[in-house]
């Protein structure tokens, strides 16, 4: 797509947005504009909203770099999220102007847990590890019945349908140097599962407060 078809689609897509009833779940960033995709269809996962922030400085002519981030009704606007909380992640890079764009990939609600467990570590289990990971989940009410990962599944859907959305629609660059994704909690640990599935594609990556979680991940390197 030439560059010019590029600011003309974010163009109409921020302004078709700003034109929809103001009900519609789309943040409200301090700074900068979202581009809201309602339901993103996908052949491996639900379908999801997903968010992408460009900064004021988005023009579509300079590369940017691309930070995937997961929760996305987290990142922008705090009247969005369950604790009223959120990353702040528009301020933080408006404040330290990095050229990067941000693309908030909504949780699924029940389907969060199996979408972020690493699914190669816990297949690499025993049965009595994976049924106690099953009950303490269950008992959290975090799943129903057996518990069985989607991650690879979720994976695939960032890599293979989302990023070439993301490349062919912003101009980004495609680079895995320029490639990020973050995450806390669950979001943290599928973070560093991302990039030991996928390191030819993305490169660096944020992890915070995995702690409970990290012994899974280094049990299954060390196998």
């Amino acid at each position: 797509m030439n560059s010019w078809m590029k600011q003309l689609f974010i163009f109409c897509s921020i302004n078709i947005i700003s034109l929809v009833a103001l009900s519609q779940d789309i943040p409200n960033p301090s700074c900068g504009q979202i581009v809201h995709l309602e339901k993103f269809s996908s052949k491996f996962v639900t379908n999801r909203n997903v968010d992408i922030w460009l900064p004021p400085s988005y023009d579509g002519i300079q590369s940017y770099d691309v930070l995937y981030m997961h929760d996305g009704q987290m990142l922008f606007d705090s009247t969005m999220a369950w604790n009223k909380q959120s990353w702040k992640i528009d301020e933080n890079l408006c404040l330290m102007q990095y050229n990067t764009i941000v693309v908030g990939i909504w949780n699924a609600g029940s389907e969060r847990h199996m979408d972020y467990f690493p699914q190669k570590p816990f297949e690499s289990l025993s049965i009595q590890e994976q049924e106690l990971i099953s009950a303490q989940l269950s008992d959290a009410g975090r799943s129903n019945g057996q518990f069985k990962p989607n991650s690879d599944n979720y994976l695939t859907f960032i890599v293979n349908e989302l990023k070439p959305y993301i490349d062919s629609t912003f101009n980004v660059s495609t680079k895995p140097e320029s490639t990020f994704i973050a995450g806390s909690s669950m979001g943290g640990l599928i973070s560093l599962y991302a990039i030991c599935e996928y390191p030819e594609t993305i490169k660096f990556t944020l992890i915070l407060a995995i702690r409970p979680w990290m012994h899974f991940i280094l049990r299954f390197k060390k196998r």
